[in-house]
């Protein structure tokens, strides 16, 4: 049973914003009266299948956060700054769960309407196939572009999704891929393909279409709308 494994969610809150071109980041801009990493962090706090949560926040961040708002968390047990890439950001989360962790979610602290049955079906899916991510369907169809401005091929969108966070790993697997994309300075976009990298299948299921990603000034009035709905 996967409630027999200590449960560790990452929060990675460490972005500038310069896409949202706020003056401040945009996981402490305000909406429905609560800002969007509190939101977050609410979540994953009243969860049933969370044990602990690291956040990880911009260096000059530490002390607002640590004297702000991590104490208003009770399962939040280590603050820590981030790297200079999401990959070495992640990382050092990794390097500071429970000794007990069995698995690990990382999740994007700008993603502020996951909902429960979200983070309990990635726990399950990380318990049963040791990596899992949610995604959701691709209104739009995608097309390769090549560098000279044209078309190179278009994707049958019923094959393409797009990915979401919390995802979700068997804490030695996730340790042990994220320690060598580090030792080997590779990019990666998401966890998920840090781990398709080193040979490892990912399990997929149905993400939450409300789950977005807050990034710029056009997703902070959808998300807006959607604080006073939920």
């Amino acid at each position: 049973m996967y409630k027999d494994k200590f449960v560790s969610a990452i929060i990675v809150a460490a972005g500038k914003g310069t896409r949202m071109g706020s003056e401040i980041p945009k996981q402490y801009i305000s909406i429905g009266g609560k800002t969007i990493l509190d939101t977050t962090l609410y979540k994953f706090e009243k969860s049933n299948e969370v044990d602990e949560i690291i956040l990880i926040v911009n260096k000059e961040d530490l002390d607002y956060v640590r004297s702000e708002m991590a104490d208003d968390y009770k399962k939040i047990t280590c603050v820590k700054a981030g790297g200079s890439t999401r990959t070495e950001s992640v990382y050092e989360g990794i390097k500071a769960v429970s000794k007990d962790c069995g698995i690990v979610l990382i999740h994007d602290g700008v993603r502020p309407f996951i909902s429960y049955n979200l983070i309990l079906n990635c726990v399950e899916g990380a318990y049963n196939y040791r990596a899992c991510i949610p995604v959701v369907d691709v209104m739009d169809t995608v097309k390769e572009i090549a560098g000279d401005g044209f078309v190179n091929r278009t994707f049958d969108r019923s094959t393409i999704k797009a990915v979401q966070t919390p995802q979700a790993f068997e804490y030695e697997l996730i340790r042990n891929c994220y320690y060598n994309a580090v030792t080997e300075d590779a990019a990666f976009t998401d966890d998920s393909s840090i781990v398709e990298y080193y040979g490892y299948r990912v399990k997929v299921i149905e993400g939450l279409t409300r789950n977005i990603k807050i990034t710029t000034p056009q997703d902070l009035r959808i998300a807006e709308i959607f604080a006073s709905l939920y």
